[in-house]
């Protein structure tokens, strides 16, 4: 078999290739046509379905995007929904992955995304594969998110292969898009918060353009001397303003971990020193960030979950920066941020994001 998937049949293998390691070997390719071969026509049974994101045999309900290089190529089975590529691509713009499939490059994946996705999620996807984290391929909303990868690309790729490309959906989506999106995040609360950060107001973000993700900051030799860690990386700092943000999920300080051990005194003794060794070193974090200059604010799920709970820490943040020395707060965000309607609007919207199924009917993802 011989297929090129795209769309959202795309993006499930390249997850599952990236948390397998066998996108390290992804090679540059052609645009296949479609080959059932050793098969003599298309069936949903010669599917790898579960690799493409769905849970069964794909349908015309639950279709396999397809990408074509000529009309004549299509497969006709009722289960596939063709994109045909008759020019315009930079050359490059193909994975093959193994024998049988291949996927369009990050870049091309991302602008056919945008003819799909709304703008908030395709921001998401920006992050994750500008990031180090990769969620799942069948349920990306709320399971398990794999973290410690290697970018897929980054935001300057994405542009450039943009602006090579002629007459192609999405471009102009896509652009919009790159506008909110930062490289290296590492997590995908932090791209979510990142993204909150950068997106205009009109969107229901923040409009707070100038950020970096998981930026070192090296310490003064007066305290790396003295013991201290030699640099610090904050989640998210703010390039205008002496502030930053960590996220601080469940698992950081994993309570849950001390409940199981209760019953076992050497579990419990190992869970407590380690949950008091993460305190100590982030209380330490938050020392070493201050003595250069900068407050790192924690930003917690229940922040993100409780109604307006962001829009507190970002004005908090703000309100920290301007007695440091920084721009004023009225300076840094516009009024239009504080309007009652827009602030319900932009909690329905972070609701829309969070990683829980109450989300689905809210929005995007």
């Amino acid at each position: 078999m011989r297929l090129c998937v795209n769309k959202l049949s795309a993006l499930a293998l390249l997850r599952h290739v990236r948390v397998s390691g066998e996108y390290a070997s992804a090679q540059v390719c052609g645009l296949p046509e479609p080959d059932p071969h050793p098969q003599h026509r298309w069936t949903a049974r010669i599917i790898p379905h579960q690799l493409l994101g769905l849970s069964d045999p794909p349908s015309s309900s639950r279709p396999v995007y397809v990408a074509v290089p000529s009309k004549g190529a299509r497969p006709l089975a009722s289960f596939f929904k063709n994109t045909l590529y008759l020019s315009g691509l930079p050359e490059g713009s193909f994975l093959r992955l193994g024998e049988s499939l291949a996927i369009p490059c990050p870049e091309l994946l991302f602008v056919e995304l945008a003819t799909i996705m709304k703008p908030a999620a395709l921001g998401l996807l920006g992050y994750e594969l500008c990031g180090s984290f990769c969620r799942d391929p069948l349920n990306p909303r709320s399971g398990k998110v794999t973290h410690g990868l290697s970018p897929v690309t980054d935001v300057a790729s994405i542009r450039s292969f943009i602006e090579e490309t002629h007459r192609l959906s999405g471009t102009n989506a896509a652009r919009r898009a790159l506008l909110s999106i930062e490289d290296n995040a590492w997590s995908a609360m932090e791209a979510t918060i990142a993204l909150l950060l950068k997106k205009p107001v009109t969107e229901h973000g923040y409009g707070i353009r100038r950020i970096h993700l998981n930026e070192r900051q090296d310490n003064p030799w007066e305290l790396v001397r003295r013991g201290c860690a030699n640099a610090r990386v904050p989640d998210i700092v703010l390039d205008d303003c002496p502030v930053g943000f960590n996220y601080d999920g469940r698992g950081h300080l994993d309570l849950e971990s001390v409940a199981a051990a209760a019953e076992n005194k050497d579990e419990l003794g190992r869970a407590l020193a380690s949950l008091r060794q993460k305190y100590v070193d982030d209380r330490r974090r938050d020392r070493e960030l201050a003595a250069q200059g900068r407050i790192v604010m924690s930003v917690v799920s229940e922040d993100l979950f409780d109604h307006g709970g962001l829009d507190i820490v970002i004005l908090e943040a703000l309100m920290a920066s301007e007695r440091l020395g920084g721009p004023r707060a009225k300076d840094v965000l516009p009024d239009e941020v504080w309007d009652p309607e827009e602030t319900r609007a932009r909690q329905r919207l972070i609701w829309s994001l969070l990683p829980w199924e109450g989300g689905e009917s809210l929005g995007p993802c």
